[in-house]
């Protein structure tokens, strides 16, 4: 059965990192910073996805689903030479995309000044 970002709606924003090798330079980049605070993570709700056009991986953990990954390559169009980030809310919808390695700061802001997340934050 092919995986979906489906899975996900109302439950989890998601983090869609694509680069054209896991030895991306900028990738790294973007995953040491997230490591440096797992707990704005995970109150957060981010599920982290690291694509490249032969591996996959969610929350660090290798799995790879080719359907899924060409579904995620043609839906989010993104160069296959370059890095880029997605940020993707409750709702399904794209709320950020960048060529660059985003800061925990700007990602954390974005998120917060969201309804959803200001409901959360406010029960």
């Amino acid at each position: 059965m092919a995986q979906t970002l489906d899975e996900h709606l109302w439950e989890h924003r998601i983090i869609l990192l694509f680069s054209p090798d896991i030895q991306n330079a900028s990738l790294q980049k973007q995953l040491s910073l997230f490591e440096k605070n797992q707990e704005g993570i995970e109150e957060r709700k981010l599920v982290i996805y690291q694509i490249t056009p032969t591996a996959m991986k969610k929350n660090g953990t290798d799995f790879f689903d080719k359907k899924f990954n060409e579904q995620l390559f043609k839906k989010y169009k993104p160069r296959k030479d370059e890095f880029t980030f997605v940020l993707i809310g409750l709702d399904g919808g794209e709320k950020m995309r960048s060529t660059k390695v985003v800061t925990l700061d700007k990602l954390f802001r974005k998120i917060d000044r969201m309804p959803m997340r200001r409901a959360e934050v406010n029960h």
